[in-house]
């Protein structure tokens, strides 16, 4: 059913309003400007529009006429309200009608995810509503980081084909990868893959390539530099299959002539990050603190003489490749409070201890994980030790 996830979150929107006391959502749009659009109502206006959710599970569109056929058609709403002139009639009416104390809007100082109410279009808000609204405004931020990150089991089917397409994806390019390749030809045995398989990356939503580095490890396009025997190489992937994605990191290393394995030194730092993933997947229960997580795999990663990880152990993973909501990292100042949120149920996360040193060796192994009731299942196959290519 294509409304299927949507119909879920809302449902789940209308008891956390309940829950914490709000008597109405309002998301305002235009072009589809709010972030949290595909996740709950799954169609979008191009004209201003408004939806509306209450406390009670009723459901409201507001739109222009020529916006309403596919909202009309998805079926989620109570009423989809058409207007000609003006938004701002029929959601004074609306608001008149329900009388609320308080209102949630989508502006958050720290979750990008639920801010998509612009200055301007809260500004217009208060003035359309000044004559039937003297209640509180709230952050939707209250609910919505967890509307957005524990999942429904649609969504973790969905999160599940992903990961599985990815993984049969990195099976394919392996037995094709030789030396000679450069960043940009490996990165291309992606996009082939993923065009035979009708899937896009998650990253960007289109046949882009992934993340391909024999080097200069950074967040980076492949580069037209040709690998060598003796080359380790990294490959960051995600695939978005019917809204939800993968994010899944492999390391390699391309054997010299002779060689039958890789160096003693890069062994070892793949068994340090294979460890510090499993110490993370350990701490990972519901009722923890993010940062929790990211001490045991931070911690583990020192005791083997590794340097310090230099971001977060993990993030959530959902419909973007970094979901927002808590994080498995440290209580550093630019992750705000996102360490400090609590693991639950039913949130996917990846574990990504990475190893960076000054001069390498580069490894960056990345799994994704599912929170169960009791502790954590990996989604994903495990990479259990570097995957070797031979010369």
């Amino acid at each position: 059913m294509k409304y299927s996830v949507n119909q879920e979150k809302m449902d789940q929107a209308a008891n956390y309003l309940a829950q914490h006391g709000i008597d109405v959502w309002i998301i305002l749009t235009s072009e589809g400007s709010d972030p949290c659009l595909p996740l709950v109502t799954g169609v979008r206006t191009v004209g201003p529009g408004a939806f509306v959710l209450t406390s009670s599970g009723q459901r409201y569109a507001l739109c222009s006429s020529i916006d309403a056929q596919d909202i009309e058609e998805s079926g989620l709403f109570t009423e989809v309200i058409k207007y000609r002139e003006n938004l701002a009639q029929p959601l004074q009416a609306l608001v008149a009608q329900y009388a609320p104390k308080k209102i949630a809007l989508n502006y958050s100082q720290q979750e990008h995810l639920c801010d998509g109410l612009t200055v301007g279009r809260f500004r217009w808000l208060q003035e359309t509503l000044k004559d039937c609204f003297s209640g509180e405004w709230v952050s939707s931020e209250l609910f919505l980081k967890d509307l957005r990150s524990i999942k429904s089991p649609e969504e973790i089917r969905r999160i599940q084909k992903a990961v599985d397409i990815t993984l049969d994806i990195y099976a394919e390019a392996f037995s094709q990868i030789r030396p000679g390749l450069t960043e940009k030809q490996i990165g291309q045995l992606f996009v082939q893959a993923m065009e035979k398989r009708g899937v896009v990356n998650g990253l960007d939503k289109q046949l882009s390539m992934p993340m391909v580095l024999k080097g200069n490890i950074a967040h980076r396009a492949p580069s037209d530099w040709a690998t060598e025997h003796g080359d380790m190489l990294i490959i960051d992937f995600s695939v978005d299959y019917e809204g939800y994605v993968s994010d899944i990191a492999r390391t390699a290393y391309f054997l010299k002539p002779g060689e039958v394995e890789a160096p003693a030194e890069m062994k070892y730092a793949f068994e340090s990050a294979y460890g510090a993933i499993s110490q993370g997947f350990e701490a990972l229960k519901p009722g923890k603190a993010g940062y929790e997580i990211d001490r045991a795999a931070r911690d583990y990663l020192l005791s083997r003489g590794m340097p310090e990880i230099s971001h977060a152990t993990g993030h959530q993973i959902g419909r973007e490749t970094h979901d927002g909501g808590t994080l498995l990292g440290p209580l550093w100042e630019r992750y705000g409070e996102a360490p400090r949120g609590l693991i639950a149920e039913n949130m996917v996360f990846t574990l990504e201890p990475t190893i960076l040193p000054s001069e390498g060796p580069f490894i960056l192994v990345e799994e994704n994980v599912l929170v169960t009731a009791t502790g954590a299942k990996y989604l994903s196959r495990r990479q259990e030790s570097l995957i070797l290519i031979q010369p």
